[in-house]
């Protein structure tokens, strides 16, 4: 079930230890191995999916003899969350057609990332490239012993971004083995402000007329902290949960939420929408490095509608702030692909390793290979009718 190492990368130059709670490991110690990374493995988010988790976490902690953090690699085991797109027998194997059974890949252990669908690893920036290998190849291998002892059927890395798969195919032998998980949709700021940005996208008209509409209807946005008013967002983010199929609740939101402010707060910024002095709209931005990471967004449905909210709220709106604050990027996530291509985002793949302990490479499957071959062409077509009849993610 292992991840097939480059064995001279092996040294064991280093103190290997496993820990339960990232925090164990103090933010200014990690900060570094984290700065130039998605916020998505950062250490607030990692806290706050920790917490939400609830146990089934750990983290592969790498020290030189000195002590200095040379890396860190989290690893998550037990039950996949409801939506399952951390599950890869029922996410990929089973939806590709293959012949794939249940008992030869779930339980799944899985390294990275677990939330999000942005995994890369955290490795010290400074050292040399052959000393980041050999720390990265060394916590896999303890990862992979993990995995044995907690008796997973497989091991996986999933929606590996683009450093990501750089990073692991420095380690691996089976390079040909990733598959498309999925794509990000991530909008490139190059504009000195919103008129360029207008003037840039080909469906300019539509766009004008949707920015109209809205100004018409009395809408006006307002921005705060996500604690500032956590209640009335888990009210609107539950809303919009349910109304597209999840079961959720304003209280169980508020729990997401009230996690989130007590690791991520200070990273927050959320976009009110307001008519009439209350809050009918809303969403969840974080602010790391240079980039915006848009995360979830809630309404009022027994008040929106027909004002082209939802586009004027996560799009238009989050856009001029970019340029306005000089960030570089805007990271959409998955899914949505038609609308965050008609407002100028590029798709950038996403990638998944799955290593079975009693079964081949899924690419020995003729039917996966071909099902994943087509959702590679979707994606570096960036065609959006391709991509919504082979339903990515």
């Amino acid at each position: 079930m292992s991840f097939k190492l480059t064995s001279s990368l092996l040294k064991n130059n280093y103190d290997i230890t496993v820990v339960s709670s990232i925090e164990d490991i103090s933010e200014s110690e990690l900060l570094p191995l984290t700065k130039e990374r998605s916020f998505y493995v950062s250490r607030p988010w990692l806290l706050a999916i920790e917490r939400l988790r609830g146990g089934d976490t750990g983290y592969v902690v790498t020290r030189d003899h000195a002590g200095q953090l040379m890396g860190v690699l989290p690893i998550y085991w037990g039950k996949p969350s409801a939506r399952g797109y951390y599950e890869p027998f029922k996410r990929f194997l089973e939806r590709s057609g293959g012949d794939f059974q249940a008992d030869d890949w779930s339980p799944a252990f899985i390294v990275g990332s677990r939330a999000a669908y942005s995994c890369e690893f955290l490795i010290r920036p400074t050292i040399h490239s052959e000393e980041k290998d050999d720390v990265l190849a060394s916590m896999l291998d303890i990862a992979n012993k993990y995995a044995q002892e907690f008796g997973a059927a497989s091991t996986s890395a999933l929606y590996i971004n683009k450093s990501g798969r750089t990073q692991l195919e420095s380690v691996i032998e089976n390079h040909s083995d990733f598959f498309l998980a999925g794509a990000n949709s991530i909008l490139d700021i190059k504009w000195n402000d919103f008129d360029e940005y207008m003037q840039s996208i080909k469906w300019k008209r539509g766009v004008l007329r949707e920015q109209q509409v809205f100004t018409s209807k009395g809408y006006y946005i307002e921005s705060c902290k996500l604690a500032d008013s956590m209640n009335t967002f888990a009210e609107l983010f539950a809303n919009h949960e349910r109304k597209y199929g999840y079961k959720t609740s304003p209280d169980q939101e508020a729990k997401e939420l009230q996690t989130l402010v007590d690791t991520a707060n200070e990273y927050s910024h959320v976009f009110v929408l307001k008519l009439g002095g209350s809050a009918v709209g809303c969403i969840l931005l974080f602010l790391w490095g240079n980039t915006i990471y848009a995360r979830t967004v809630g309404f009022d449905f027994d008040v929106i509608g027909g004002g082209y909210e939802y586009f004027n709220l996560a799009y238009y709106e989050v856009i001029r702030f970019a340029i306005e604050n000089g960030y570089d990027h805007v990271e959409y996530g998955m899914g949505t692909y038609r609308a965050k291509l008609k407002r100028g985002a590029r798709l950038e793949p996403l990638w998944g390793i799955v290593n079975s302990s009693t079964k081949p490479t899924p690419f020995k499957d003729f039917n996966f290979v071909n099902w994943d071959r087509t959702r590679q062409e979707a994606v570096t077509a960036s065609d959006i009718k391709r991509l919504e009849r082979i339903q990515l993610p």
